[in-house]
């Protein structure tokens, strides 16, 4: 459970996110008119750069986010097969920690009007 249902969480929200972004380029550029000529399959759409960077983000965050508790985890269920030191569970915790804030870096580095903001907040605290 521990695994599963964050990991189906997490998919059902990249989900919802992959698909609005993916109708919100539909919106802002929508379908051109093409010529009518006697090829018989027309083309698919193609996935856009920012589709594509969307989907990459996604795909790190979530390999980050299970790679960094991973271990945790099997520390855990390792410990009650074999004795581990105690310090190993706290360098794995230390690990799924340092995860996290690599995860929520990552989201304000990615977050153009985030950065902006608080770049213009810092630099009117400084200024003072």
């Amino acid at each position: 459970m521990v695994v599963f249902m964050p990991t189906l969480i997490n998919t059902i929200v990249n989900g919802r996110i992959f698909l609005h972004v993916r109708s919100s380029v539909h919106r802002i550029q929508p379908t051109t008119v093409t010529v009518f000529t006697n090829v018989t399959n027309p083309r698919k759409p193609k996935i856009s750069r920012r589709e594509i960077s969307v989907l990459r983000r996604m795909i790190f965050m979530f390999l980050m986010f299970i790679g960094g508790w991973g271990p945790v985890y099997l520390v855990i269920i390792f410990s009650y097969v074999v004795y581990l030191d105690p310090i190993i569970f706290q360098f794995a915790v230390l690990l799924g920690e340092l995860t996290i804030l690599s995860i929520i870096i990552n989201l304000f580095m990615c977050n153009h009007e985030l950065k902006e903001y608080l770049l213009n907040k810092i630099n009117t605290l400084f200024r003072c």
